[in-house]
This record gives structure tokens, C-alpha cells and sequence, in this order.
């Protein structure tokens, strides 16, 4: 079986150097489209569309979270670069309790005061050298290995459970089949015994009511609806074996839909109509899974 891929997914991938500590995570969840949640840390945000390329080359769905930490080896972020002039915020100080004095008033929990001054506090954004994007490269690339194996192993589960719900649709065909029969003649049966709770009533020509009955059977007959659900169901295992492609997927389980809502319409005898009920049952289960499978 070709090896399907879950869009659930996540890894994570910690690296570092005799300066810096790097950590990158990578989460998604099933979506439609191909949308990313990318979190750079500020020294790299210049590499934002690069690695914006990168990743959707490699991630073609799903709603994706990208998130890198980068810290100094003593505790520090890699962004927080902040500095204090001391001088100058002791010169604040003085001037403000100078002021106080002189107007009398008190002049109680300065700091925030003298920290909303300008330049007492600067922060200096480091400047990142291309070793340290190298670093952060390798740090996303073996992140998403484990991410991508832990797709794959996702899809491998979601690829069982799919054969094992087609499974159960085409051994309910199989039960429609064996109903037949008994199903044609209980429609033979409840129009037989119509026409003799009528008789009295009505004159029958008893060759064009045999025309009447096959007429009749050959409208309600389920035949194509299940040799073409046999086929979507034989293609849904084929594409799964060889192109597992989540749309492709849907595509043919819609078909499959379309033919176990004509055969429940046709069938009116109700083991052939709880046979159907069970396949849509299974049809759900399979749709739901499809929405996870990239």
C-alpha cells in the first residue's frame, strides 16, 4: 500500500551550539488549504518569506503552526538584547524628587515614571550572522522529519481503518444480494394480494398483470447501482494503494454515496433498507477519516 499521510501531525527538534539554544516545533491540523502559522524570532525575521517557501513546498495542506525559540547559552532570548542607563534614570530621579520637594507633593513609586522616559531602557535587536541561519535551517528541517513520520504513521492507522469500512460496504452488498430474491417476491406477493382484496371490484387480464409485475420489478431492480458501487468501491482501494490523495479520495466516496441512496430509495423491503442504512453508516466513518488524509 502506498504510504498515505495524515494532516494531524507534530515534531519537534531541539539544537544548539556554544552560543545558542534552538528549539522548533511544528504542529498541524486537517484544513482545506495550506495555511501557516510561522513564529521567527525577531533576529530572523528578514528569512520569514524563505522560510515561508520552504515549508509550503514540503506541506501542501493543513493548517500549520511553526514556532522557534532561540535562547543564549546564559538564559537569555536570542531577541531580548535590553539595556539600562543607569545615569540617566538617577538623573530623572533626582530631578523628579527635586520637583516633588519644591511643589510638596508626594513622589511615591517613581519607577514607572522614570522608565517611560526615553532612552532609559533600549533594546538592541541582535544582529543574526548566516552560521546562526544555518543553524535555525537545520533546526526546522529535522523538526519536520519527525513531523512528517509522524504523519505517516498517522496515515498508516487512517489507511487500515479505510479498507476495513469498504470492507464492511461490500459484505452489505452482498447481503442486499442474497435479500433479492426474497425481496422480489414479497413485491409479488403485497401486489397479488391487493389485486385478490380487490377482485371483486376489478376485471384483471391476467397477462397484462404479469407484464404489470415484471414492469414493476424491473423499475425497483438494484442491479446497476450495485455493480457500479462495486467498481467505485474496487477504484476507492486501487487509488488508495497507488495515489492516496485525499480529494481524489472524497471524490469517489460521494459516487459511492450517490448509489447506496438510489438502492435505499428502490429497495422497499426492510432487510435490503437496514443493509443500506449500515453502508452509510460506514460511508460517515470513511468521509470523516478523508477530512485528516493530505
Amino acid at each position: 500500500m502506498v504510504q498515505i499521510k495524515s494532516m494531524t501531525g507534530f515534531g519537534s527538534y531541539e539544537i544548539e551550539n556554544e552560543q545558542w539554544k534552538l528549539k522548533t516545533e511544528i504542529k498541524s491540523l486537517n484544513n482545506k488549504f495550506f495555511d501557516l502559522n510561522l513564529r521567527l524570532p525577531k533576529s530572523f525575521k528578514d528569512k520569514d518569506i524563505e522560510l515561508r517557501q520552504v515549508l509550503s513546498n514540503k506541506i501542501n495542506r493543513g493548517s500549520v503552526s511553526v514556532h522557534i525559540v532561540a535562547e543564549k547559552k546564559n538564559g537569555t532570548s536570542l531577541n531580548d538584547n535590553l539595556s539600562l542607563n543607569l545615569p540617566l534614570a538617577k538623573s530623572f530621579y533626582e530631578k523628579i524628587q527635586t520637583l516633588a520637594s519644591e511643589l510638596n507633593i508626594q513622589s511615591n513609586d517613581l519607577m514607572n515614571t522614570i522608565i517611560a522616559f526615553p532612552d532609559v531602557i533600549k533594546y538592541e535587536e541582535n544582529v543574526s550572522t548566516e552560521e546562526d541561519w544555518m543553524m535555525v535551517k537545520s533546526s526546522v528541517d529535522e523538526a519536520f522529519e519527525r513531523f512528517d513520520a509522524f504523519r505517516l504513521q498517522e496515515g498508516k492507522t487512517i489507511g487500515l481503518y479505510l479498507i476495513a469500512c469498504v470492507d464492511k460496504i461490500r459484505n452489505y452488498v452482498k447481503t442486499v444480494e442474497k435479500e433479492e430474491v426474497p425481496r422480489r417476491e414479497s413485491i409479488k406477493g403485497k401486489l397479488l394480494q391487493s389485486l385478490n382484496d380487490n377482485k371483486e371490484d376489478v376485471s384483471v387480464d391476467q397477462n397484462r398483470f404479469e407484464q404489470e409485475i415484471i414492469y414493476y420489478l424491473e423499475k425497483y431492480d438494484i442491479a446497476e447501482e450495485k455493480s457500479r458501487l462495486y467498481h467505485h468501491l474496487d477504484f476507492f482501494i486501487e487509488c488508495l494503494e497507488k495515489d492516496a490523495n485525499g480529494k481524489k479520495l472524497n471524490f469517489i466516496a460521494q459516487e459511492m454515496g450517490r448509489e447506496i441512496n438510489t438502492m435505499g430509495s428502490k429497495a422497499y423491503y426492510f432487510p435490503i433498507q437496514q443493509a443500506v442504512v449500515l453502508m452509510k453508516e460506514e460511508l460517515e466513518k470513511i468521509k470523516e477519516q478523508l477530512l485528516n488524509v493530505l
